[in-house]
């Protein structure tokens, strides 16, 4: 939990805390720790596979990567499967570093390794991952192994399900970039109220001034998460007259968006309000997202 190695059960004033809170307490030494820890970790890996070899149904599974602050990748496998009281159940069976290179070939070895480790190779209906390059190239390979084994449904044709989410993320990231220069005004505007004590007083006094409610708070958004970008486009929205009366009162503040930038910024709210709802949506883990991605696409063109 705190990223302490097993040796901390050695430090002398663990020890020392320890004996002294249960004076009768057994020390144990780093190597009983961590062969707990493995012990721990083989019973519940145990119990998982148990669980994926009962359900009556096939199994999903989705994967995806990160990269570390020191470029490390690692790579993580989930498993979706309905269990046998019809309870859509996910576990994850694998977070682990990758070494590079990150290749499609490289990607579909490291998946096809799990698979035979968690025995669910027979039971595999599709898998969902973003729209990489290499993914397409890593399903390519899981599928022809797989089908050469006969164990796909369909020989494979509904193997691979794109991930809806990365796809609504491309398509918004695509927008957004119409009034890339408005967002960048009212991001720069919320970080120069949030600034300092000063500012923030001065941007509540124009608040009380106009007579608005200043009970919602500013959102900071982070770039590359356009949701977050919606939700600081929303409460920006709501202080818009704020805003300019701020850009009058103070001759600081040089940032603020002109009358038709904001005008923009309200039009291209509405059509992300659509998508970020429909994010809302995929997020939801008690659900199958099948059964609600048709709905949510007819609603998007519709709009």
């Amino acid at each position: 939990m705190h990223d302490l190695p097993f040796q901390f059960v050695e430090y002398e004033g663990v020890r020392s805390i320890l004996q002294y809170l249960r004076p009768e307490v057994q020390l144990v030494s780093r190597n009983t720790i961590k062969s707990d820890c493995m012990k721990i970790h083989q019973k519940e890996k145990a119990r998982v596979k148990s669980l994926l070899h009962a359900a009556l149904g096939r199994i999903s599974i989705t994967s995806d990567l990160w990269s570390s602050l020191i470029s490390d990748g690692y790579m993580s496998l989930t498993a979706h499967f309905i269990d046998k009281n019809w309870k859509l159940q996910k576990r994850v069976l694998n977070f682990s570093y990758l070494p590079p290179p990150h290749t499609g070939i490289a990607l579909s070895d490291a998946i096809s390794i799990l698979l035979l480790e968690w025995d669910i190779q027979g039971k595999i209906f599709g898998i969902t991952l973003d729209n990489a390059s290499a993914n397409d190239v890593s399903v390519e390979e899981l599928r022809v192994d797989l089908n050469s084994k006969g164990l796909l449904v369909c020989r494979g044709n509904f193997f691979h399900l794109r991930c809806c989410a990365h796809i609504l993320n491309l398509i918004v990231q695509d927008g957004l970039k119409e009034i890339e220069s408005s967002i960048e005004k009212i991001r720069e505007s919320v970080k120069y109220v949030k600034g300092s004590q000063v500012r923030r007083q001065k941007f509540l006094e124009c608040v009380r001034l106009i007579s608005m409610g200043g009970k919602r708070g500013l959102r900071q958004d982070v770039a590359t998460r356009w949701n977050s970008t919606y939700l600081m486009l929303d409460s920006a929205l709501f202080y818009r007259r704020v805003f300019q009366h701020l850009a009058l009162v103070d001759s600081n503040y040089r940032k603020c968006p002109s009358s038709e930038e904001w005008e923009r910024v309200e039009k291209v709210h509405k059509f992300l309000k659509v998508f970020y709802e429909a994010t809302l949506t995929f997020r939801v883990l008690s659900i199958p997202l099948l059964l609600c991605t048709f709905r949510l696409l007819f609603i998007a063109i519709k709009f």
